[in-house]
C-alpha cells in the first residue's frame, strides 16, 4: 500500500484542525503527525484526539517560512524519503492515505522524478479540483472518470501533498502566503522534477488561516516577489 510515514501541519488558530485530527485517528492512526503551532500549549488538546501527535513551536510568519521550518525539522528527525505536507483545514476520507501511497509507488516504479504529489479536493487549484472535469470527461457513478487517474500538472497546491526528500534538498518555499506553491513548483521543474495529481481526495474548508479576501491575498506578496523573484513576477502578475 505504500503508506506515507509522517504528516506535517502548521497551525495558527483554526479550530478545524480538530476535525482533521479526528479523521487521521479514524483512517490513518499509525502515522506520526507533527504539528508546528504558535501555541504549543494546545498540544495537550491535540493529544486527547490523537495520542501520537508531536507538537513543536513555530512562528508561522507566513505559509512559506512556516513550512520550510517544519518540513526541514521533520526530515532532520526521521529517516523517510517523503513527507505529507498538510493544511490544518482539510479532512481525510477512508481512501486518502491508501491512494496517495499507491500513487507514490506507481510513479516511483515508472521512474518519475517526483516533486509534489497532491491530493484532489473540492476547494483547490483547477487541476486538483473535482469541480473541474477534464475535456471529454464522463460521469462514472458519482465521480468523474478522470478522478481515477494520476495526472501531471505544473503546479500543486500542497493542501495535502507529498514532497520527496530529494526534491526538498533542491528547492524551498518563498516567504509568502499566496504563490509560494507556484514558485517552488517552478523551481523544482527547472531542476527536472515533475508534479502529479493523485487519485486521493481530501475535503478542504479553504483559507481558514489566510482568509478569503482574495484581492488582499493576491496583492500581499507582490512586493516580495518583485524584489526577490523578479523572474516570477511577470508570470504571476502579468
Amino acid at each position: 500500500m505504500g503508506l506515507m510515514q509522517a504528516i506535517v501541519i502548521c497551525h495558527v488558530s483554526n479550530p478545524g484542525i480538530s476535525v482533521l485530527l479526528e479523521s487521521i485517528k479514524v483512517y490513518a492512526p499509525t502515522i506520526p503527525v507533527y504539528i508546528y503551532s504558535v501555541d504549543v500549549a494546545r498540544g495537550e488538546r491535540f493529544k486527547r484526539i490523537l495520542p501520537n501527535v508531536i507538537v513543536r513551536p513555530n512562528t508561522c510568519r507566513n505559509f512559506g517560512d512556516s513550512y520550510n521550518e517544519a518540513i526541514s525539522d521533520v526530515f532532520g528527525r526521521i529517516a523517510v524519503d517523503s513527507l505529507i505536507v498538510a493544511n490544518d483545514d482539510v479532512v481525510l476520507n477512508p481512501q486518502t492515505i491508501e491512494l496517495l501511497g499507491e500513487d507514490r509507488l506507481i510513479l516511483r516504479e515508472n521512474a518519475h522524478k517526483v516533486g509534489f504529489l497532491g491530493a484532489r479536493s473540492d476547494y483547490v487549484l483547477p487541476d486538483q479540483n473535482i469541480r473541474f472535469p477534464v475535456h471529454d470527461d464522463r460521469r462514472q457513478g458519482l465521480y468523474w472518470a478522470s478522478e481515477g487517474q494520476i495526472k501531471e500538472t505544473a503546479v500543486i497546491a500542497p493542501i495535502f501533498a507529498t514532497i520527496t526528500r530529494e526534491a526538498w534538498k533542491v528547492a524551498k518555499f518563498p516567504s509568502t502566503n499566496w504563490y509560494s506553491d507556484n514558485i517552488i513548483c517552478h523551481d523544482l521543474q527547472e531542476a527536472g522534477f515533475r508534479h502529479f495529481v493523485s487519485r486521493a481526495y481530501v475535503h478542504h474548508a479553504g483559507s481558514q488561516t489566510v482568509g478569503m479576501d482574495y484581492k488582499k491575498c493576491h496583492e500581499e506578496p507582490r512586493e516580495w516577489i518583485k524584489a526577490h523573484r523578479p523572474d516570477m513576477y511577470g508570470v504571476i502578475y502579468g
